[in-house]
């Protein structure tokens, strides 16, 4: 370290050191108003602060893409749900599992993920889930100034073709008004399982998520405007037993959904018979016969339970607790309600599903047409 006089009285204090991307020699300063002793101390360190801020810059250019992974994440945990932390994790575990995550972040290019996304054997929705999990923690990277631009931006997932095969899935993400019916019958038919079909119709009629709806409690409920609040989900995260309420999926989750008839009639048919049964223990709507909301997985089970009841006029879908949402879509499609009104009432920021389903009914619906005007015509 030297010490330089500077006109105005005042003191320049310089040290040099190895730059870490030239290796040239290069300095640092700073300036103070004295020489003293103690002067000198306070310059020395303030320079050797300097100096450890520029190697360290050098440094985070050798983070390797697992570094990287577990940097990002600290972070980005801090900002969703803790039940969305789960698939989170999930998909990190795969990445790290089959990408090598030692490679410095530095050196990875587009084809190094391409690689990756290319040998990906999902479908193609969970094959978009990792591409968004890289693209955020290089985002990450280059927010940090870790590396200057994202090489995922140029690394592509490949949208299939649609083919007939695709185009008939979409019949099964809902039922028809048909299919509904008999699943309700068999329900109500079934008496320890009538709470169970109760959930299932409401969510066929309002299109609420499954998480949604058994989070619902005497407070959001309107009997004035005949209208639902829906405010949060519930987390298992942490267990059945542990359960909490938290905000919606997304914002335009947080919404106010009208009720019809049918649907008020299973809410105050709820209320009275959760009084009876349970008294003030409670404030949720939806509840198992031990006065807990609801589990999604017990649910999931009498769905399949309920349509083995059915035999030969079984319903030869995938039923879990989903398809009443879709179900919901496609009961507006056929309604003709405007597409945007029907993403407002079920909450929907991504209107890919939702186009999907109301695209396969209206074509349907147009195809009924022709055929009653030549039923007509004969």
């Amino acid at each position: 370290m030297w010490v330089e006089e500077l006109k105005n009285g005042s003191y320049k204090y310089s040290e040099r050191y190895k730059d870490p991307y030239t290796e040239k020699v290069r300095k640092v300063s700073v300036t103070l108003t004295s020489k003293s002793n103690q002067a000198r101390k306070q310059a020395n360190m303030e320079l050797q602060e300097k100096i450890k801020l520029k190697l360290e810059q050098k440094e985070q250019t050798n983070v390797t893409l697992g570094q990287l992974l577990d940097s990002w994440w600290s972070y980005h945990e801090k900002t969703i749900r803790n039940s969305s932390k789960v698939n989170y994790l999930k998909i990190l575990r795969y990445i790290r599992g089959n990408l090598n995550t030692d490679a410095l972040v530095r050196n990875t290019d587009a084809k190094f993920y391409q690689d990756f996304f290319d040998q990906l054997t999902q479908a193609y929705s969970y094959k978009k889930k990792f591409r968004g999990v890289l693209k955020m923690a290089l985002d990450y990277a280059v927010d940090m100034e870790m590396i200057s631009s994202n090489p995922v931006d140029r690394a592509k997932i490949p949208k299939p073709a649609l083919t007939k095969e695709i185009y008939e899935k979409v019949e099964e993400k809902y039922l028809e008004e048909n299919e509904m019916n008999k699943l309700l019958k068999v329900y109500c038919d079934t008496f320890q399982s009538v709470h169970h079909g109760r959930l299932a119709e409401f969510m066929y009629l309002t299109g609420l998520r499954a998480g949604e709806t058994i989070s619902l409690t005497l407070e959001d409920y309107d009997a004035d405007t005949k209208s639902i609040k829906v405010t949060g989900t519930l987390d298992y995260s942490n267990g059945y037993k542990n359960a909490t309420k938290e905000l919606p999926k997304t914002a335009a989750s947080y919404r106010e959904v009208d009720l019809s008839n049918r649907a008020v009639e299973i809410i105050e048919e709820l209320i009275l018979e959760n009084k009876l049964k349970f008294g003030k223990k409670t404030c949720y709507l939806f509840l198992s016969k031990t006065g807990k909301p609801i589990q999604i997985n017990s649910f999931n089970n009498s769905l399949k339970t309920m349509n083995d009841k059915l035999g030969d006029k079984k319903i030869n879908k995938k039923m879990s607790s989903h398809i009443f949402r879709h179900s919901h879509i496609s009961l507006l499609a056929e309604l003709n309600i405007p597409i945007k009104a029907i993403m407002e009432r079920v909450g929907h920021t991504d209107m890919d599903t939702t186009m999907k389903i109301y695209t396969h009914v209206t074509k349907k619906a147009k195809a009924s047409i022709v055929e009653k005007l030549n039923k007509h015509g004969k």
